[in-house]
């Protein structure tokens, strides 16, 4: 009996060796988006597409992406990760061997966020047109710092009395405030800090 149940353990450790490699795998799907589209995307100094794309990336934690396009300036974003939930069923089913094998395949990490959103900002402003917005942008960005959380909240959410007040401020139509709270809602995603996320929100909208 102790021979037969051995041989059952020793045949199922390779089953479990790899959880969160069978689960999840060593790749992952992430969506790029920009305001304009058209802008190269670039990993680690590999040129993957121009956005929009959606495309299969392989986990690795430490990876920069780059957007850019002729006549805007660059955008520099860390693709950020976290530890893969099935890892931990991994270190109970697997041990050492099977955490082993995930930290090899890449596995053991998940992006998060999966998609990115950028706004480009245009090399060369007219010294004409700087100064017609700059007291207005100050003061939505003012009040997205300030509000930062809620507006967060009600994007997410759909909608609500802050993110209302934010769409006024920027003078968003209401045919096109939907489109807006989805590109608000990516930004938030992909900027945790308030103020660069102030920023990327009132350009994103400058640009419509």
């Amino acid at each position: 009996m102790k021979h037969a149940f051995a041989l059952v353990l020793a045949l199922s450790l390779p089953v479990f060796s790899g959880c969160a490699s069978i689960v999840s795998g060593s790749k992952q799907e992430l969506s790029f988006q920009s305001t304009p589209d058209g802008a190269s995307v670039t990993v680690n100094g590999r040129i993957i597409g121009k956005t929009p794309i959606t495309t299969q990336l392989d986990k690795k934690a430490d990876q920069t992406v780059v957007f850019s396009k002729d006549g805007y300036k660059p955008v520099t974003m860390q693709l950020t990760t976290s530890l893969d939930p099935w890892f931990w069923g991994n270190i109970v089913l697997g041990g050492l061997i099977g955490s082993t094998v995930d930290g090899l395949s890449g596995a053991v990490h998940q992006y998060a966020p999966s998609q990115y959103f950028v706004t480009l900002d245009k090399e060369n402003v007219s010294q004409l047109e700087a100064p017609m917005s700059r007291a207005q942008d100050s003061k939505v960005k003012d009040f997205i710092v300030a509000r930062y959380r809620s507006i967060v909240a009600d994007v997410h959410k759909g909608g609500g009395e802050n993110s209302d007040a934010l769409m006024s401020m920027l003078n968003v139509p209401k045919e096109k405030k939907d489109d807006a709270l989805r590109k608000v809602r990516a930004l938030s995603d992909a900027f945790t800090d308030a103020p660069q996320f102030a920023d990327q929100v009132i350009a994103a909208v400058h640009s419509n």
